[in-house]
Formats: structure tokens, C-alpha cells, sequence
């Protein structure tokens, strides 16, 4: 008796194993897999107080759509999201859901089946505040077809989609309306830094151009800078001493680097330059027939190179009238749109 009840059960096993429709079949029009959206793209865009997010577009197979108009077994379609932030887990910068009928109610112009959705980002702040820095983020989606059954309900799921990821950026505030549109350039690549975020039109520090010279670095050449055995005797800061580890500052004299001293602007073109060099060192950096400012005169002989070189390279623009205006205050905003311009020049 033992021996045919054994026996019984594993065709029973092996029936539901081969034939699981045949063990638990699914309601009519209910189908046993779900083809699986594609992100087709990823945007960091801002809403109406300046705050980012990212916004992608979602590719929805026309099987999915008219699954969800039809809704065998009363169900519905869900389009689940999941993401996470550099190499933690999924879900650390969120997920869930939402029903398909509402997704669609956002289609991409000019695209067929395509859809937006928005992720917000990881706000660090309180309620009187917005605080987010700027990470890596990278986002998946999946369907999943809810379906009534005798008793319950039960679900069917889609494979995940494939994966795209984005730097955030940080929450800047404070800037120039002349500057926001390259502004928003430069914290996709993640050159707005968490010191200068908070007022981007402020005078910029040595400290601070330095942060953002290490930043131009690393995303050029995709390679982490160290601090070697860089030290100064007035500053610890690990991006102060990459960046002097790297060649792309240096000291002011007797082992000090001066990390709060102002940056004028031939010094912001002379620590560009700097840059730039160590980046791509092949270049042509030669000044060979270079037009002159007007206040050519006012530009020290030590920055004569970097200000002409990188307005050569339109890098680096005057102040109007054909002045340069070489002791003037650089400005964050500047600081941050010169890098990114460089960065664009040798990445054509």
C-alpha cells in the first residue's frame, strides 16, 4: 500500500512539474507569462521648486495593454518599480507600484506604447529642508498581473526589465538665471559639490575649486584619485590633497595650500589649465596668435597661459567689452560651468 501511495505521488510531482497548467490551470484569458518592459531612457529633470528627479521612459508591449483593457478573472496590471543607489541592495532608494491604467495616462509624444515614469530621489534633509546629494541610481521596472481566484487571488509576474543608471547630482540653490541651463549640464556629471550647493552665484574658495578639479578628473578618466602622500600644515581635506597629490593645484608657499582664500579669475583658468593638462596631457595647448583682452595688461605673467588657452578653447569667456577682468572673484557657478566645459571640449 505504501509502495502505490509512493508511487502515486511522484507522477502527481512529476505531472505538476511538467504540466503545471495541468495541476493548476489559470483562469481563462489569464496568460501563464508576461512579456517584460524596457527603459528606453533616464532624465534628471527638476520640478517647479528646483528640486531633481529622474524621470524614464517605459516601453509597454501592446499584449500588456489590451491584458490590462481586458482584465480576465477581474485582475489588473501593475507596473512595479524598484531601484537602489551605488552598489547597495535593490529597493534602498525605494520601489512599489502603480496600476498600468495610470501609467498610461502619461504617454511619451510621438512614441507608441511609451510611457513616462518619475523616481524621486533620496532626500536627506528634515521638513524645514531638502538635502540630496549626489549619487549614482540605478532603476529596473517588471508587470505584474493581479488575478482573482476560487478563494483568493494569485499573481503573475513579467521579468524584470533592464537596468539604467544616472548620477543625481546635488540640489543646488542660489544660482544665476544665466547659468541654470549649464549649471544643469554639469550636475549630471557631478561636478556640483555638497559645499557649494547651497549658494552657487557665492565667491568660490581654493578648497572648494579644488573638490570640483578632483570631480573633473575622476569623470574624464573614470579613475578614483588618491592623496598619495600630498599634505599641507592648514588643511586635511582628503580632495585637497588628491587634487595636489594629481597636479591639479598646488600650495601657496611654506607647506600651506590657503583653502579659504578666494579664487580670482585668471586663477580659476591657471588651476583649469592645470587640469586639463593632467587629464589629456597629448592636447595642443599652445596660445600661438591668441586675440588679447583689452585688460591684458592686468594679467599676470604666471596666468597669461591659462587665460588664454582657455579662452581659446572657449572654456573660459570675459566679462564683456573685451575684458577679462583677471582679479576679479570667480564664482562657484563659474567655477562649476568652466569645468564642465572642459570636460565637453575633449570629451567631442
Amino acid at each position: 500500500m505504501k509502495r502505490k501511495y509512493l508511487a502515486l505521488t511522484l507522477i502527481l510531482a512529476l505531472i505538476i512539474t511538467v504540466f503545471p497548467s495541468a495541476a493548476f490551470a489559470l483562469p481563462e484569458g489569464v496568460p501563464s507569462t508576461l512579456p517584460s518592459p524596457s527603459i528606453g531612457s533616464l532624465q534628471l529633470l527638476k520640478n517647479e521648486s528646483g528640486v531633481p528627479y529622474f524621470r524614464m521612459e517605459v516601453t509597454v508591449p501592446s499584449s500588456v495593454l489590451t491584458l490590462d483593457q481586458e482584465r480576465p478573472a477581474n485582475g489588473w496590471v501593475d507596473l512595479e518599480t524598484s531601484g537602489k543607489v551605488e552598489n547597495e541592495e535593490w529597493g534602498s532608494s525605494g520601489g512599489g507600484g502603480g496600476y498600468l491604467d495610470i501609467v498610461t495616462e502619461d504617454p511619451v509624444p510621438g512614441k507608441s506604447g511609451v510611457y513616462y515614469v518619475s523616481f524621486n530621489l533620496e532626500d536627506e534633509g528634515g521638513l524645514s529642508e531638502t538635502i540630496i546629494k549626489s549619487k549614482k541610481y540605478t532603476f529596473r521596472v517588471r508587470f505584474t498581473y493581479r488575478y482573482d481566484t476560487e478563494d483568493s487571488f494569485d499573481f503573475i509576474y513579467s521579468p524584470w526589465s533592464n537596468e539604467l543608471s544616472s548620477q543625481s547630482g546635488s540640489y543646488y540653490q542660489g544660482a544665476s538665471s544665466w547659468a541654470v541651463t549649464e549649471l544643469n549640464k554639469a550636475q549630471q556629471y557631478g561636478f556640483i559639490t555638497d559645499r557649494i550647493k547651497g549658494n552657487m552665484s557665492g565667491k568660490i574658495t581654493r578648497e572648494e575649486f579644488a573638490e570640483i578639479a578632483v570631480k573633473l578628473y575622476e569623470k574624464y578618466t573614470g579613475t578614483k584619485g588618491t592623496a598619495g602622500n600630498a599634505s599641507f600644515i592648514d588643511t586635511t581635506n582628503p580632495e585637497i590633497l588628491k587634487a595636489a597629490n594629481l597636479g591639479l593645484v598646488s600650495g601657496v608657499g611654506n607647506n600651506k595650500y590657503a583653502p579659504n582664500e578666494l579664487v580670482t579669475r585668471e586663477q580659476m583658468a591657471t588651476i583649469l589649465l592645470s587640469a586639463l593638462k593632467v587629464i589629456n596631457p597629448t592636447a595642443d595647448f599652445s596660445i600661438v596668435g591668441v586675440s588679447k583682452f583689452a585688460d591684458d595688461d592686468k594679467v599676470e605673467a604666471w596666468a597669461q597661459n591659462g587665460v588664454y588657452y582657455c579662452s581659446k578653447a572657449k572654456i573660459v569667456s570675459g566679462v564683456g567689452n573685451n575684458l577679462f577682468d583677471p582679479d576679479g572673484n570667480a564664482t562657484r557657478e563659474a567655477a562649476v560651468i568652466v569645468c564642465s566645459k572642459g570636460y565637453e571640449y575633449y570629451k567631442k
